[in-house]
């Protein structure tokens, strides 16, 4: 299951501050989805625990991302490898 497509978008576009922080929730130290954080975990939903977020009760998949984004510590190759797949699209 490839990322979304908005968030290699959000990725390019030129307006949004720290464009460095956007990120999939798969990687993201505030998703709270139980399991090993690889590619097969992407299509599966938990909740966002992002402090400013947390009281919107957002249900989000391993394949979504935003701009809160914070990287799991110990996140694994294959999990950072699925965040940034379409990046080398994103130019075109």
């Amino acid at each position: 299951m490839p990322t979304y497509s908005h968030l290699q978008e959000l990725k390019r576009a030129e307006q949004l501050p720290n464009p460095q922080r956007i990120g999939a929730c798969l990687t993201c130290r505030f998703w709270d989805a139980e399991g090993s954080r690889d590619e097969a975990l992407a299509p599966t939903e938990a909740l966002c625990l992002q402090p400013e977020l947390r009281n919107f009760q957002l249900i989000v998949s391993g394949g979504s991302g935003c701009n809160r984004w914070e990287k799991q510590p110990g996140v694994s190759a294959e999990a950072e490898a699925y965040a940034r797949r379409g990046e080398e699209y994103a130019s075109s």
